[in-house]
């Protein structure tokens, strides 16, 4: 448990952030500037930020993602759909006013597949020297 939440204490930090603001009341925000359908956005970037960090936390806890697909797929891409479709059931049922629906739960899964191909494409950048000690020094104890 202890190795577990060290490799993975970002991704833990993202998961509580999403269900801060996902079990919060939604008057909680009610000063911020808002525009139509911003809501999707918020979830594609909620879903597609923690698909980027799981993915992120799981390279650094395993050196070859290709010998453990299968975890690879459970944690970084099941995980997160099937987190969102919780929420999604939760929201109305134990946390009103707040109502759960299939356009936030189908933009919950386009975020993490969006989550994924940045994480693809900037691949080669992110397994870089320079963003290995970039990260190395952020998070260090000083």
């Amino acid at each position: 448990m202890k190795k577990f939440l060290s490799n993975y204490w970002k991704s833990i930090i993202v998961v509580i952030c999403i269900l801060y603001l996902s079990f919060t009341s939604p008057s909680t925000f009610d000063g911020i500037p808002t525009f139509e359908n911003e809501d999707k956005l918020v979830h594609l970037l909620m879903y597609g930020g923690l698909t980027g960090m799981l993915i992120f936390d799981f390279r650094q806890s395993v050196k070859k993602i290709k010998e453990h697909i299968s975890s690879f797929i459970l944690s970084c891409i099941v995980f997160p759909i099937l987190l969102g479709g919780l929420i999604e059931i939760l929201q109305p049922r134990y946390f009103a006013p707040r109502t759960g629906s299939w356009g936030d739960f189908a933009f919950n899964t386009i975020g993490v597949f969006i989550g994924l191909g940045f994480m693809w494409f900037f691949k080669d950048f992110i397994n870089s020297d320079f963003m290995k000690k970039f990260m190395k020094d952020l998070f260090s104890k000083h």
